[in-house]
């Protein structure tokens, strides 16, 4: 039994190693830097515009102040029925 933990226990050291080392490299290669902007990249300028049903009445007014006046949803997006 010792054998096989000690195996299961230097891989998992070994990847984690790997896994740690990724991790710093992304670091330094600056991939972490503009994770704001990253995120907003898979929006089209009219996803922001859309109306949300959900939202409460001050982050609408904050989404028409920073991206215009709201939008009807077509059909399939953002709660628009299919």
């Amino acid at each position: 039994m010792f054998p096989s933990s000690l195996t299961v226990i230097l891989t998992g050291l070994f990847l984690g190693s790997v896994a740690l080392a990724v991790f710093a490299w992304a670091w330094r290669r600056g991939q972490f830097d503009a994770l704001d902007e990253t995120a907003r990249v898979m929006f089209e300028p009219r996803d922001w515009r859309i109306e949300r049903p959900w939202e409460s009445p001050a982050q609408r007014a904050a989404r028409r102040e920073r991206h215009g006046p709201a939008l009807e949803p077509r059909p399939g997006e953002w709660g628009g029925a299919a």
